[in-house]
């Protein structure tokens, strides 16, 4: 009996070191990430999660791998991601069963050790596959390189295609960033340069005196959630700059030695024969006598109607645990944040994820929950705008809430 209870402490201790765990007791009181999920894709682990709502520091992903054809786990490299991207991408470089923990963490960016199975903890088993088709396939078609080049006050990008396809059926988006664009979450903080490019080369016109980092992919990708980033292919590996000068940048500026044209003389008795052109000026307004002030001093006036602002309201599909890629994404955006009333962070969320190209119906969709967002914090100029964006496809929500925000502008008087 003593020998089988040394066997059991050692697998308690081995299993206690795979990942560090507190007491269930103890679990509850921290605060932990929710709904993790891990998808392959494309020869990528996609994670996504819900950020814990008491937690303010950065989120850390502790990885392991058991490759193929060995009992031995392998640490990987320890990932922060800031706290509201809720997402990371991870190329699958081999096969093996991997695991991932989320961890929340402090103001001190130090994590909260808490493990919970289908919460922040999760197994997979991934294999690699080659999802690159021969070149002698006449339909496959990828870009091959990319390169830019800084020409006075522009900067020349080129690229070549592998494949016999057009870019006509298949027109491309560059993306612009002052940080080099390694992986896909890196496309959030860069800025779309041009879409629907179907040609090479393509001059762009930055700021001068800024390094930019450059990226191309194909706009069916993004739709589909197949994005690829290859560095030296189509990602820049070296930083274009344009040098401060006189060079003009973008369009020229107005000339100095042209001055506005002065209006006409306007004749009444020119454009219209026999009409008087003198200008009678109304009488001035004469104060009220002392009784007539009394008497309108004294008449009833209705108070003012107070405006009852509305309510947020969610369309019942990105209420029900269903579907994948971006629909997931801007359900955890409305069961998180929104459901929860902070409207900074569903701005905050909705801006980034609609900063990338998304179907019509989606980005409806999420210009809904971020009008509702900017209402809720009194921007109502912002919010009128992003109801006016989404008005095609959803017209009879998107009135319901024009109506609504037009009365608060006239009384704001903007």
């Amino acid at each position: 009996m003593k020998h089988l209870e040394k066997v059991f402490l050692l697998i308690l201790i081995a299993l206690c070191k795979l990942y560090p765990v507190l007491a269930e007791d103890a679990a509850p009181s921290l605060p932990f990430v929710r709904q993790l999920t891990a998808a392959v894709q494309d020869n990528v682990v996609r994670l996504q999660w819900i950020d814990a709502p008491d937690s303010t520091g950065p989120v850390t992903i502790f990885r392991k791998i058991i490759p193929a054809g060995s009992s031995t786990p392998k640490d990987l490299d320890t990932v922060q991601v800031p706290r509201g991207v809720q997402s990371y991408i991870e190329p699958i470089e081999s096969d093996g069963l991997r695991s991932y923990l989320v961890l929340a963490s402090g103001s001190d960016g130090k994590p909260y050790m808490v493990r919970i199975p289908n919460t922040n903890y999760v197994e997979l088993d991934v294999k690699k596959t080659n999802l690159v088709l021969s070149q002698s396939d006449s339909k496959y078609q990828n870009i091959s390189s990319l390169k830019a080049e800084v020409q006075k006050d522009s900067i020349l990008l080129s690229f070549t295609l592998n494949g016999s396809e057009t870019t006509s059926s298949r027109p491309l988006v560059l993306y612009r960033s002052t940080q080099p664009i390694r992986h896909i979450q890196d496309l959030l903080q860069a800025v779309i340069v041009q879409g629907g490019i179907t040609s090479s080369p393509f001059v762009d016109y930055p700021v001068p005196d800024i390094s930019y980092y450059y990226a191309l992919v194909f706009e069916d990708d993004i739709k589909q959630g197949k994005l690829n980033l290859e560095a030296g292919k189509n990602t820049t590996l070296v930083p274009a700059e344009v040098p401060a000068g006189s060079f003009r940048i973008g369009l020229p500026g107005p000339q100095q030695n042209i001055r506005s044209i002065p209006l006409p003389t306007l004749s009444i008795s020119a454009a219209v024969p026999g009409a008087d052109n003198t200008i009678i000026l109304p009488p001035l307004a004469l104060p009220l006598s002392p009784e007539a002030q009394k008497a309108v001093a004294s008449l009833p006036f209705p108070e003012p109607q107070k405006m009852v602002l509305k309510k947020p309201r969610a369309f019942s599909q990105d209420l029900n645990a269903s579907g994948g890629g971006e629909e997931f994404t801007l359900r955890s955006i409305v069961q998180g944040p929104f459901a929860n009333r902070d409207w900074n962070g569903v701005i905050d969320h909705l801006v980034r994820f609609l900063s990338l190209p998304r179907s019509s119906i989606i980005e409806a969709r999420g210009r809904f929950y971020l009008g509702q967002a900017y209402y809720m914090t009194g921007k109502y100029r912002e919010a009128l705008f992003e109801f006016l964006l989404m008005q095609n496809t959803y017209p009879a929500e998107a009135r319901e809430w024009i109506q609504a925000i037009l009365p608060l502008l006239q009384s704001k008087g903007m």
